[in-house]
């Protein structure tokens, strides 16, 4: 594809957390994998044709006033076969706009660093 400026547009992989996180972690099993055996293998897989995602978007300020839109989409990677009208479950893949999901993308942020921060119990919190 290119735009009528004749710049090419290259499609890519989504850039929201969720994907990132697993894909980071199977990246990591492998490496580990290869210093434990010494044998280039890559064993893990994480296919984004079999993997969802969520992204928050910000569209607010304030706890009683903010808003965000949540978009949920599963398979990132549309199934034609599995999934011939639209290449994607329907029903796990959803966009709304709201103040819940302000609260949740706030819940998010102080999760993230709490996460980061390799506070007691870290590695119960999801992706």
């Amino acid at each position: 594809m290119t735009s009528k400026n004749g710049l090419q547009i290259t499609a890519t992989a989504p850039r929201t957390g969720m994907p990132s996180s697993v894909i980071g972690k199977v990246v990591a099993q492998d490496i580990a994998s290869i210093i434990k055996t010494g044998k280039q293998e890559f064993k893990h897989k994480a296919s984004m044709a079999r993997m969802g995602a969520a992204c928050i978007i910000s569209a607010g300020y304030g706890i009683r006033n903010g808003k965000a839109a949540v978009l949920t989409v599963y398979p990132i990677v549309p199934d034609w076969e599995k999934y011939p009208q639209w290449g994607r479950n329907i029903r796990y893949t959803v966009g709304e706009i709201g103040l819940a999901g302000h609260w949740m993308k706030l819940f998010m942020h102080y999760m993230f660093l709490y996460k980061a921060k390799a506070k007691p119990f870290w590695w119960i919190l999801p992706e």
